[in-house]
């Protein structure tokens, strides 16, 4: 039988950081695929409710990601400063539209909206428009996928340097 040598000390440390990769390399692929259960689908949009809030055909109701829109008055929530343009806006741009939803990785909310990452039929990112614009700011508490972080960020960056939409208001 042979005899098999212990491993030093850097041998073991080597092995732990190849380990260590492995599992960050998992974990990356898992954050990189966040964006969505891989479920896409298209969407008629029926109605908008507010800037990130709308209803499809079927009645389902959708979120978009990402971003968190000034509020429009309903219910016991009172009309914040720019949720009329952000609604107005989001409704120039998909009402009585076709969109794809992306889905994100949580499906639905405690609301029960679907979240969603939202795309026009000529592929325009809505969820990002809405960031440049100034419709929206960055709502990334929840986390950002890996692939979109970057260029929300750019967008929200853009759009308070330039004073675009609710950036433009004196805060």
């Amino acid at each position: 039988m042979p005899h098999l040598r212990r491993p030093t000390p850097g041998m073991m440390a080597l092995c732990i950081i190849i380990i260590l990769a492995a599992f960050r390399l998992a974990g990356s692929t898992q954050v990189q695929n966040a964006s969505g259960t891989n479920e896409r689908r298209t969407v008629t949009v029926q109605t908008v409710l507010d800037g990130d809030t709308f209803i499809t055909t079927t009645g389902e109701r959708v979120r978009l990601l990402g971003i968190d829109a000034p509020e429009v008055a309903h219910h016991d929530t009172v009309l914040e400063p720019f949720g009329t343009e952000a609604t107005e806006w989001l409704a120039e741009r998909i009402l009585n539209t076709d969109v794809q939803l992306h889905i994100g990785i949580e499906g639905t909310d405690r609301y029960g909206r679907t979240l969603a990452w939202v795309y026009t039929a000529d592929g325009a990112f809505i969820n990002q428009e809405a960031l440049s614009g100034g419709y929206a700011e960055l709502l990334d508490r929840f986390g950002l996928p890996l692939q979109l972080e970057a260029s929300l960020r750019q967008a929200t960056a853009e759009a308070q340097v330039a004073g675009r939409g609710l950036w433009g208001r004196k805060q």
